[in-house]
């Protein structure tokens, strides 16, 4: 099946949430041409807007739903009533800028392009929703810490996996190809990094308790991550390079209050493995940038990530300490593009529609200025946003 861009606009025009003074006329731009402005610290036409453009802005299955029920269609035919890509009806009815290319199809076309991987798919959806709460499905609880145990012996028996090409590289290919051609920027979602991985595989308080206290133990584990890692820089990114104008990472380093670690820790244990990675990255893909997820407080971590490579940084959750938009913008502009912003944990959620759009041209006036600001939710939107919150944000409400 080719890949869906389905030409949909209904509504209203939107008022572009725009930067620049009246007096300055911009010539209009596509929608790829205005992300890679304000990724390079240009002012685009009006700031970019992005909802599903990333992995880190989609939202809940039930929330689609309700936006095909608003808009008046039905399930697109290449699109999966459980899954969480956003359609294209949607982003074009928000204005949305950004493209996300998935690894693999959605299970309409991959019933076509694989059946046996398809119905391996649907058995594991029913698996996982027999173990869970149906009631809240953006609940994720890790239980099974697999190596948690193992002593730096063990742990250094551990050899790097054989990595694999992307099974369905072909169609991801064509699907980025057919964003771009249309106009739009793509964006491609690699994987999550060092510090989180050693959280799930040993425990949050174990592998708190290595960093401090055991570093052998940390590098043990790098270093096989880092051999892995630098395996997928050949065979995914190096490919896909072409195609993909923001290859996005993540890595958990912040807490509500702060860093997990201090950021001398950061610097000596971690800092290294992410500057070899993201050197690679870059290496294999000069015209990309790198877009780096990082819940919680990393403010007093911004230079080391501007450092170790990172072009756009994602969510920049705007409750946590450290993390307003004007200390932000002090200390990144000219440096570091800023994605998302707005508040999931109280204003999306509780908030009016009236401070919901009144929050997102503040943030767009103080974060967007020369550009530099790509303006979303603050991370996936869970199942407690209304929906006229989320059209507010764009203006649709």
């Amino acid at each position: 099946m080719a890949p869906y861009l389905m030409r949909f606009a209904t509504g209203p025009i939107i008022t572009p949430m725009t930067t620049t003074s009246p007096t300055v006329k911009i010539p209009a731009m596509t929608p790829r041409q205005r992300v890679l402005a304000a990724v390079t610290h240009q002012t685009p036409d009006r700031n970019p807007m992005d909802f599903g453009g990333t992995l880190m802005s989609v939202c809940t299955p039930d929330f689609l739903r309700q936006m095909r029920q608003f808009l008046g269609y039905t399930l697109p035919p290449d699109r999966d009533s459980d899954d969480y890509w956003v359609d294209e009806a949607i982003q074009q009815y928000l204005q949305v800028d950004l493209r996300f290319v998935p690894a693999a199809p959605p299970l309409p076309i991959l019933r076509d392009l694989d059946p046996a991987a398809a119905e391996a798919l649907l058995a594991d959806r029913a698996r996982q929703r027999a173990a869970q709460d149906g009631s809240i499905v953006t609940t994720a609880v890790k239980h099974n810490h697999p190596l948690a145990d193992k002593t730096l012996a063990e742990l250094q028996t551990i050899k790097p996996q054989p990595q694999q090409p992307p099974r369905y590289l072909n169609w991801t290919i064509q699907q980025a190809q057919a964003y771009r051609a249309a106009g739009y920027a793509t964006t491609y979602w690699v994987s999550g990094g060092f510090f989180e991985a050693g959280c799930y595989v040993r425990g949050y308080e174990q592998f708190a308790m290595d960093v401090a206290a055991d570093p052998d133990i940390v590098r043990a584990l790098f270093d096989v991550w880092l051999a892995e890692k630098l395996q997928t820089v050949e065979l995914v990114i190096k490919p896909l390079a072409p195609y993909i104008d923001i290859f996005c990472f993540g890595d958990d380093l912040g807490l509500q209050n702060g860093p997990f670690m201090s950021p001398d820790t950061f610097r000596t244990l971690i800092k290294p493995y992410f500057d070899t990675h993201y050197s690679a990255v870059h290496r294999a893909a000069p015209n990309s940038y790198l877009f780096h997820h990082s819940c919680g407080s990393v403010y007093r971590l911004l230079d080391d990530l501007i450092a170790m490579g990172v072009n756009i940084l994602n969510p920049i959750q705007p409750n946590a300490v450290e993390m307003e938009p004007e200390r932000l913008y002090a200390k990144v502009c000219g440096r570091l593009c800023l994605h998302g912003g707005l508040d999931l944990q109280d204003l999306l959620p509780h908030g009016t529609p009236a401070q919901v759009r009144a929050e997102a041209l503040r943030r767009i006036q103080v974060l967007g200025t020369n550009g530099g600001y790509i303006c979303a939710p603050a991370h996936s939107l869970p199942e407690d946003v209304p929906l006229q919150n989320l059209l507010a944000l764009f203006g649709r409400a």
